[in-house]
């Protein structure tokens, strides 16, 4: 039986003010230091770009009607994934790029993996579009109307926004003042972590047990690396690097002698000594 102590919040707490920084060169390559840089822009973002709540809104209503339409359940606003899109429009905003790997070469799982510090995933999805006219003011129910319209109008983007495994959303949208930018992301929530995942995992650094799963039996934390390689997180690997928690969790077979196990894919963390 394993026993959890309180989650040591290393790096979300006391942190010192960081201003808006989205040059490209020099954006900090462990998973930590792009954080803090995505929160200091989602919290001040450069003068001309603005994060538009409404419009956020207005995706979501249409969104879901296309999903009642089709006889799909609705999907939720996750709150804790909006900066995930928000900075991801951002980016594409300031830097002049439009896609879903950035000149970065970060896409949608990272950047979800990076900013929503509790959801454990099953699965998800990432849309993108944008709208502008040039030197004109754009009309902001014009280009949601026009947005959600070319992304039901595009295959790809519409079996995102009609996927049946879909529970929750986030929609990130930035405007100017002759462009607007939008970043829809999907994801299959399976379980949350009751608190925030330490952007720094040291030895010393404690999980509580996650919330959910959905019938599944916890039975520890797993660090995932990029390779594909997995272990406990108690027993942390000797290198310094980005890792992805983990919940391994387990069911009963379809026998006495059997059992299913899965691995819930959580937020990524910078392992340190």
């Amino acid at each position: 039986m394993y026993r959890f102590l309180l989650l040591v919040l290393t790096g979300l707490t006391g942190l010192p003010a960081f201003a808006c920084d989205l040059h490209l060169e020099g954006r900090p390559p462990e998973v930590a230091g792009y954080v803090e840089t995505a929160e200091a822009c989602l919290r001040a973002p450069p003068e001309g770009f603005l994060f538009d709540a409404e419009l956020e809104g207005g995706f979501l209503r249409l969104v879901n009607e296309e999903r009642r339409a089709a006889g799909l359940a609705p999907v939720q606003m996750r709150p804790e994934l909006r900066g995930a899109a928000r900075f991801h429009s951002l980016d594409m905003a300031v830097n002049g790029f439009f896609g879903h790997n950035g000149p970065d070469g970060h896409d949608g799982v990272y950047r979800i993996a990076a900013l929503d510090r509790t959801a454990l995933v099953d699965f998800s999805a990432e849309n993108v579009a944008t709208v502008s006219k040039g030197s004109g003011r754009i009309d902001p129910d014009f280009a949601l109307q026009r947005l959600h319209n070319n992304l039901m109008n595009s295959p790809g983007h519409r079996a995102n926004i009609l996927h049946p495994k879909a529970t929750h959303v986030a929609f990130g949208v930035v405007r100017t003042r002759g462009g607007v930018w939008v970043t829809q992301l999907f994801l299959s929530l399976s379980g949350t972590l009751p608190e925030a995942a330490p952007l720094r995992l040291s030895a010393t650094s404690r999980l509580r047990a996650p919330r959910g799963l959905d019938g599944w039996q916890f039975v520890r934390f797993d660090l995932v690396t990029e390779e594909g390689e997995a272990g406990p997180a108690v027993a942390l690997p000797p290198r310094r690097g980005d890792a992805r928690l983990a919940a391994y969790a387990t069911q009963p077979g379809d026998d006495a002698l059997s059992y299913y196990w899965i691995r819930f894919l959580g937020p990524a963390v910078t392992v340190t000594p």
